[in-house]
């Protein structure tokens, strides 16, 4: 024991016979002195980045604080984000919230804005064969009734596909309110498709009506499988423009999605 407090002892009284700050800085060379300043630099780089960082996941404001704040903010603009980043960010259920509310916003500038992000949002969700993804799309092209006969699901999910929720093409210059045609099989079940206008429904063989305005038609179904079917849908929004597209679609789940889409014919 004595021989502690005489070590301790020994200790503090060496430290008064420690050389001066000027002694220091007499004695240091440069190799010292840039030692010395690299040490500060890195020192003020991490207090920088540690308060910089810090700061960044307390704001409340940041458009990546919450889900809730990030899906108000698409609302508002939808190209806040790229897509794949919606997807990951929102989950399916609020990725198909905000696509129910895009489909129904009719203003310019909204749609040029959303069709894009629409487009890649239904091609992202569709490339994935989980159950989440599958049943938000099935929910969205109103196809979730697994009682409702498939030739029905399918065609309504192309209508929505190409033409949103709303199912609606704008009148002609005239005023002639759009009409939707469905080719159908002779044992194939009729029934609503939510399109806003006249419908009609013809064999395969029977002749049509002329057209007095907007024409959307929708063709027979064809089926490589139980599982697969193609259809095609076109929209002549006038004699001179329009577009022919083939829908491929996948069941999965029990439930009808879009996996390709291939454009016919554009005038």
């Amino acid at each position: 024991m004595p021989q502690l407090v005489e070590s301790i002892r020994t200790f503090f009284e060496g430290l008064g016979t420690l050389p001066s700050w000027q002694r220091i800085v007499a004695s240091m060379d440069p190799v010292a002195w840039a030692l010395v300043l690299l040490l500060g630099g890195a020192v003020v780089v991490g207090l920088f980045f540690s308060l910089t960082t810090r700061r960044s996941f307390l704001q409340p404001d940041e458009i990546e604080a919450t889900p809730q704040m990030l899906l108000a903010r698409l609302k508002q603009d939808p190209t806040r984000l790229p897509p794949v980043a919606i997807v990951s960010r929102l989950g399916s259920d609020a990725t198909l919230e905000l696509l129910e509310y895009g489909d129904q916003i009719r203003t310019n500038e909204w749609r040029y804005k959303w069709s894009t992000v629409r487009e890649e949002l239904l091609t992202i969700l569709s490339a994935q064969n989980a159950f989440g993804p599958t049943y938000a799309l099935a929910r969205y092209y109103r196809s979730a009734d697994r009682q409702e006969p498939d030739t029905l699901r399918i065609r309504r999910t192309a209508l929505i596909h190409k033409l949103s929720q709303l199912r609606y093409v704008e009148p002609d210059a005239s005023g002639h309110a759009a009409e939707l045609r469905i080719r159908a099989h002779p044992a194939e079940v009729e029934g609503d498709l939510g399109f806003e206008g006249e419908t009609l429904w013809l064999l395969p063989d029977e002749p049509a009506p002329a057209a007095t305005g907007p024409l959307v038609e929708l063709e027979l179904i064809e089926f490589r499988t139980l599982q697969d079917a193609d259809v095609r849908i076109n929209i002549r929004r006038s004699p001179t423009v329009g577009g022919g597209f083939r829908l491929t679609m996948h069941k999965r789940h029990g439930m009808w999605v879009v996996t390709d889409e291939q454009i016919e014919w554009v005038s």
